[in-house]
């Protein structure tokens, strides 16, 4: 359950994205005088850092300690059939291969990054287009809190991810793994590796990776919750 706690102070934050609704990148730009050339991050990096004047991080911690909440933002497309899906997975953390070994679910840094997600939805891709970075769509937001079903599937994923990496498999794990979880490789190239366990109480080296909320989870947890009327009839 969400407590009052959380919902007071993440208020001002559910009321900047909904007054954002509608809106494009390119307008929110123009709203924040940001200079279209000086621009060089993404969109995500728009509505995080100057939207919601949150700073990204890539630490352990949540993007909002106080409350223990991460940010993630969520590209959609709409299909020639109408239908809206999520456009890709999307990263949660990098995989520590040495660190993951040893931990238990209960004690997994990875909880910690999805105990409690705020959603920042927009439309990026439509019947079968890229959009231009500048008309991407603010569509919505939502507030995801797993439920213990939910919290279960991950266990699994995870326990599963981290047996291949005990064994000293780590560079056999797949992105078709896993339900709710993939761990997708997240490196410069195939030769950007780093230290994991060989399964004989030695190290050896493999792919870099990240965990990853598979579309699978954002299509039926994120997306259903969402008010889409702003993009199903155009």
């Amino acid at each position: 359950m969400i407590s009052s706690k959380v919902i007071e102070y993440m208020r001002p934050l559910f009321d900047i994205i909904s007054n954002s609704k509608g809106k494009t990148i390119g307008e929110i730009k123009d709203e924040l005088n940001i200079e279209r050339s000086k621009m060089v991050k993404g969109a995500s990096g728009l509505i995080v850092e100057n939207l919601l004047g949150i700073e990204n991080n890539n630490r352990d911690e949540a993007d909002i300690p106080e409350i223990g909440c991460e940010i993630k933002i969520l590209p959609l497309q709409k299909n020639c059939d109408g239908s809206i899906k999520a456009k890709e997975p999307t990263a949660i953390q990098m995989i520590n291969y040495m660190e993951v070994a040893k931990e238990t679910w209960e004690t997994a840094k990875l909880r910690g990054k999805i105990a409690l997600t705020f959603w920042v939805v927009y439309l990026a891709k439509k019947d079968g287009k890229a959009l231009s970075q500048n008309d991407y769509v603010i569509v919505d937001y939502f507030l995801d809190h797993p439920s213990d079903f939910q919290n279960g599937v991950f266990k699994t994923d995870w326990e599963e991810i981290q047996s291949y990496i005990k064994e000293g498999r780590a560079d056999e794990l797949s992105c078709s793994m896993g339900v709710y979880l993939e761990p997708k490789t997240k490196g410069a190239n195939n030769q950007d590796k780093t230290d994991a366990p060989d399964g004989k109480g030695g190290i050896t080296r493999a792919r870099r990776r990240a965990f990853y909320y598979k579309k699978n989870y954002t299509n039926t947890a994120i997306i259903p919750n969402l008010d889409l009327s702003s993009i199903k009839n155009k």
